[in-house]
C-alpha cells in the first residue's frame, strides 16, 4: 500500500451555517485568503475577529494556516481549541492525528481519527489514516475493514490513492478466490489437512474472511488443539458480529483450557441468548455453578480489568471491551464509568449505528422547521453510510423525495 500522506488530509470541516449567520461572509472571505495561500493574512484577520476567532471553524482555519506556515506546534494548540469549542470539529481531530501519525505517536493518531469517524464515518480520508494505522501496528484484520470503508466512501475514484487501494484489494481478492477453488477440490477428497492449510493462507492474504476463521477453529477443535480453536474462535467473536454457538464454544474450550474466569464470563454472556428449560440452558447453568468459585478470587478478576485498560491503551478496543465486560459480570457489578467506555469503544469499532441514528432524529425537525436543504443533506448521507433496504434508508429516501418537491415547487411557482 501507499505511505499515509498528511499534507491534503487537513481539510476544513463541512459544517453549513445558517443564512442569516452574520460570521458566514466573514469566514467565506477567509477561506478565499487561504486558498490564496495569504496564511499570515488569515491568521491575523481571524485573531482579530472576537467572533471569528470563538468559533470552532475559525480555529481550525487558523491551525491549518499555522501548518502551512510550518509551525505544527502552534497548529495543534488551535486544533486542540477547535474541539474544546465544539467536539463535532471533525476535522480538526482529523489534523490533530495526522500531526500525532506525523510524530510517530500512533495510538494518539489512532484515537483522535476514531472520534473524527464516530461524527463522520464516511469520510474516505479518516478511513485511509485508519487503514494505514492499523496496517503499521500489524492489525490486518482492522486494517482491511478500513481500506474497504476507504473504497465504498471514496468519491475521488480516479485518484491515485483510490486506484492503488482498489488494485491491491482486487489482487488479494483474486488469489483468494484461486484458494477457495482449491478447497472445493480438496472437500471432495476428504483432506483436511490440506484445507487447514488453504484456509491459513486465505486469511493470511485477505484478513477480513470471518468464515474462514470460524472454519479453523472447527478444524482445530476436531483435531483436539484446543487452544489454536481457541485462539481462532476468539478472533471471530472479538471482530465479527457472531452467533451464541461461537459464544458456547469459546467458553466450552476455556473451561477445557482451564481459563475459569473466562469460561464462566462467556457461558454468562450466552446464557442470556437461551431460551429457558432448554438442555442447553440447563447444562450451561450447571456450568456456571460449578465455576462459581471465581467470583471469590479478587486479584483474579482485578486482572481483567488490567488487561481491559493495557488493550485500551494500544487502540485494541475490541479487546478492551470484551475485557471490561469479563470484570464487570466476575465482579457482579454495574459500574457506570465502565458501562460508558464500553459503549464508547463500541462507537469507535461501529459508528454507522450509532450516526445513522442520529440523523434519523434530526429529520422530522429538519421537516418542520422547513430546513429542506439541510434535510436533503442528512437523508443523503443517511443513505450513504446505512444499509440498502433498510428502513433508515426507505424514510430517508422518501422524506429527500418530498423535501425535493417542495424545493422545486418554491423555484418554479414561488409557494
Amino acid at each position: 500500500m501507499e505511505e499515509i500522506s498528511t499534507e491534503n488530509i487537513s481539510g476544513l470541516s463541512g459544517v453549513s451555517f445558517d443564512s442569516n449567520d452574520t460570521s458566514t461572509d466573514k469566514l467565506t472571505r477567509l477561506y478565499e485568503m487561504y486558498e490564496a495561500g495569504r496564511y499570515n493574512d488569515v491568521i491575523a484577520s481571524a485573531e482579530a475577529d472576537s467572533l471569528v476567532s470563538t468559533m470552532s471553524y475559525g480555529q481550525l482555519l487558523i491551525g491549518n494556516c499555522y501548518e502551512k506556515l510550518g509551525n505544527k506546534t502552534e497548529a495543534l494548540n488551535h486544533w486542540k481549541k477547535s474541539v474544546e469549542i465544539s467536539p463535532l470539529e471533525h476535522s480538526a481531530y482529523i489534523n490533530i492525528g495526522n500531526y500525532h501519525y506525523s510524530s510517530g505517536n500512533i495510538r494518539e493518531a489512532i484515537l483522535n481519527w476514531h472520534i473524527a469517524c464516530t461524527i463522520t464515518p464516511e469520510n474516505p480520508t479518516v478511513n485511509l489514516n485508519l487503514a494505514h494505522a492499523y496496517d503499521k501496528k500489524g492489525s490486518r484484520i482492522k486494517a482491511t475493514k478500513y481500506f474497504e470503508k476507504f473504497l465504498k466512501y471514496s468519491t475521488r475514484t480516479t485518484s491515485t490513492e483510490y486506484i492503488t487501494v482498489k488494485h491491491a484489494m482486487a489482487n488479494l481478492t483474486a488469489k483468494v478466490d484461486f484458494y477457495a477453488k482449491k478447497v472445493e477440490e480438496y472437500k471432495l477428497q476428504k483432506d483436511i489437512k490440506t484445507i487447514a492449510a488453504l484456509y491459513l493462507k486465505m486469511i493470511s492474504t485477505y484478513a477480513d474472511l470471518p468464515s474462514i476463521y470460524a472454519n479453523l477453529a472447527e478444524i482445530f477443535s476436531f483435531d483436539k488443539n484446543y487452544e489454536k480453536a481457541y485462539e481462532f474462535y476468539q478472533i471471530v467473536y472479538l471482530n465479527f458480529p457472531c452467533s451464541v454457538k461461537i459464544l458456547l464454544e469459546m467458553a466450552n474450550l476455556a473451561y477445557i483450557l482451564g481459563y475459569k474466569s473466562y469460561s464462566y464470563a462467556y457461558y454468562s454472556r450466552a446464557i442470556d441468548s437461551l431460551p429457558e428449560g432448554t438442555s442447553y440452558y440447563s447444562k450451561v447453568k450447571s456450568q456456571l455453578n460449578s465455576l462459581s468459585s471465581v467470583l471469590k478470587e479478587p486479584e483474579l478478576i482485578e486482572t481483567h480489568l488490567q488487561k481491559a485498560r493495557e488493550a485500551a491503551e494500544n487502540n485494541d478496543y475490541e479487546i478492551a471491551i470484551d475485557e471490561y465486560e469479563n470484570f464487570m459480570i466476575l465482579s457482579e457489578s454495574e459500574n457506570e464509568e465502565i458501562k460508558q467506555t464500553i459503549d464508547k469503544y463500541k462507537i469507535y469499532l461501529n459508528p454507522e449505528p450509532f450516526v445513522i441514528n442520529m440523523l434519523y432524529n434530526q429529520i422530522p425537525d429538519l421537516m418542520n422547521r422547513k430546513k429542506l436543504s439541510a434535510c436533503v443533506e442528512v437523508c443523503d448521507r443517511i443513505i450513504k453510510i446505512a444499509s440498502d433496504h433498510s428502513k433508515e434508508v426507505v424514510y430517508a429516501m422518501k422524506c429527500k423525495a418530498e423535501c425535493k418537491r417542495i424545493i422545486i415547487a418554491r423555484e418554479q411557482f414561488g409557494v
